[in-house]
């Protein structure tokens, strides 16, 4: 993309990303700024922009292939990546900070499969997307994704950080040795276990995303910002559950 362009090119990924884009509009964009076209699908209740990367486990492939008959299995080592693609979250990551994706609008979606996924994944995630947004190699549209800009990561989820802004360009002296050797489910994964079915039923009752259900039971956080009102209801129904 010539370099002109730039300055037009930042408004368009300001635009987008605040939301002021709607999914009709990209198309108009994208002629405009020639972006390779876009289409829009139906997922689990949003209407999705492709290029799609639905980021989910492996065992809930073939059920998300019966919701989405597109969907196809991408593969990054032979650098596949169909416009509706589906990996895991560890591919997805190392897809993302190699550069491999050749596309340069796509959008993101975190299956509830990682529902009981611990803060640090939410707030890899959303650094990740946020340090990709701000350069100019892609334009990423994240659904399902928690900001979390407080939650802390670890010095092995740190190093992919700074391999990421190395691979964008950045001048920086971080560590990134041996990035790939990272571990998303390590310490925290001992965190308070709490029936996924439970946090499904909660989630119906008060409207909210299965995610703030299991921050609030799991974490006692409230990224999601729910009313007090709405979380001491939940917590109270989850101890009348666990007596009954």
């Amino acid at each position: 993309m010539s370099e002109q362009f730039q300055p037009e090119v930042k408004k368009f990924k300001w635009l987008l990303t605040e939301g002021y884009i709607t999914p009709q509009e990209l198309t108009f964009y994208s002629n405009f700024y020639d972006i390779q076209m876009t289409s829009i699908v139906s997922f689990q209740g949003h209407d999705v922009l492709t290029p799609l990367f639905i980021v989910a486990r492996p065992s809930r492939f073939y059920q998300i292939k019966r919701e989405l008959p597109q969907a196809e299995i991408a593969d990054p080592y032979s650098k596949k990546f169909p416009i509706i693609s589906l990996l895991s979250l560890e591919k997805f990551i190392n897809s993302l900070i190699t550069l491999k994706i050749p596309y340069f609008f796509f959008s993101v979606f975190l299956h509830n499969s990682y529902n009981n996924a611990p803060p640090h994944v939410h707030g890899l995630l959303y650094s990740l997307i946020n340090l990709v947004n701000s350069s100019y190699r892609y334009v990423i549209k994240p659904y399902n994704i928690i900001e979390t800009e407080s939650v802390s990561l670890s010095n092995d989820l740190q190093k992919i950080i700074c391999h990421a802004k190395k691979m964008l360009g950045e001048k920086d002296n971080c560590d990134d040795k041996e990035w790939w050797k990272y571990n998303l489910w390590g310490k925290n994964t001992t965190s308070t276990a709490v029936d996924r079915r439970m946090i499904e039923r909660l989630a119906l009752k008060y409207n909210v995303s299965p995610i703030c259900i299991h921050y609030v039971l799991a974490y006692n956080k409230n990224p999601c910002n729910l009313s007090s009102d709405v979380i001491n209801k939940i917590k109270s129904d989850l101890s009348s559950s666990s007596s009954s």
